[in-house]
Parts: structure tokens; sequence; C-alpha cells
């Protein structure tokens, strides 16, 4: 008589081979056989599973420095717009701000500036508990616009051929 082999309608896992006619060594070797069987099959589908996980945290991390290179392209294209004069007025007020620092070097040791701004940052706590922290630079850096900002903030140009002055022509005439 053959020996009968049921599947968990679940997980497809086996269950037991049950002998009709045969020893139990046959059995032991045919649930040996099935049990090795479904593991290869139950490693193929993690491996399958690991492999996709893989690829979704390199596409994970791909998108995050991604980011992180495109705030550090967008920080440069700041500083240079700053300079470039792209806004006038955070420019002037950049230069006016540098030459401030630099009469301030010019007449203050740099020992006492250093000494200044050390007790400042250490009790900036004791001062003002619930103060929030900021930094200035770039707050500053903020506001003035990176390239594709400027790009898409460009004024938009008249059409020649549209002008009410062609037309007022064109009706007199």
């Amino acid at each position: 008589m053959p020996t009968a082999v049921r599947l968990s309608e679940s997980d497809q896992q086996p269950v037991q081979v049950t002998e009709l006619s045969r020893g139990d060594e046959c059995c032991q070797r045919m649930n040996f056989l099935l049990q090795c069987h479904f593991s290869n099959l139950a490693s193929q589908d993690s491996e399958k599973k690991g492999f996709i996980n893989k690829i979704y945290a390199i596409q994970e991390v791909c998108v995050s420095v991604q980011n992180i290179l495109d705030e550090v392209a967008s920080f440069g294209e700041r500083i240079k717009n700053t300079f470039n004069w792209t806004v006038p007025f955070l420019s002037w007020l950049a230069i006016v701000a540098l030459c401030v620092f630099t009469l301030i070097l010019y007449f203050i040791p740099l020992r006492y500036i250093v000494l200044v701004w050390g007790i400042n940052k250490f009790t900036k706590k004791l001062r003002s508990p619930y103060a929030i922290d900021n930094n200035e630079l770039l707050d500053f850096l903020s506001r003035v616009p990176s390239d594709v900002q400027v790009v898409q903030y460009q004024e938009l140009k008249p059409d020649p051929s549209h002008s009410p002055y062609k037309r007022k022509k064109n009706n007199l005439g």
C-alpha cells in the first residue's frame, strides 16, 4: 500500500507521513525528505524577500543621499546668489555685516572676542532658559533663493506680438 502525505492548508507545511503497510524506517525517510524539500522552499522565499528588502533599503539610502546632496548644492547656490546680487537688499546686508565684522576684528583682539563668545555660549541657558536656539547665518541664507528658485520665480516678459499698441495702430489705419 502507498504512503499518504498530508499538507496543512494554511501554510503548505508537511504534517506527517503515515505508513499504511511499510516499516517505520520508510516513514522517517519520507518525513526527512519532505521536511528538507519544504525547508528549501521556505529558504528560497526568504532569500527572495531578503533580496527585495535589500533593494528597498538601497533605494532608501540612495534617496537620502540624493536629498543631502541637494541640500548641500542648494546651500552653495545660496552663497553664490548672495554675492551675485540676486536679491540686492540681502547682498547689501551681507556686505555691511562683513564690513562691521572686519572693523571689529581690526580694533578688538581675537582673544577678547573668543572670550565674550564663550561666555555668551555657556551662559545662554542661565540667562534665558526657554529661548529657542537658532543659527542666524542659516536663517539669512534661507532667505536667499537657490538657482532652481531663481528660475521658478523669474518675471514673465510680455510678448510683443500681443501688445495693445499694435491693435490701436491697426484699428486706426
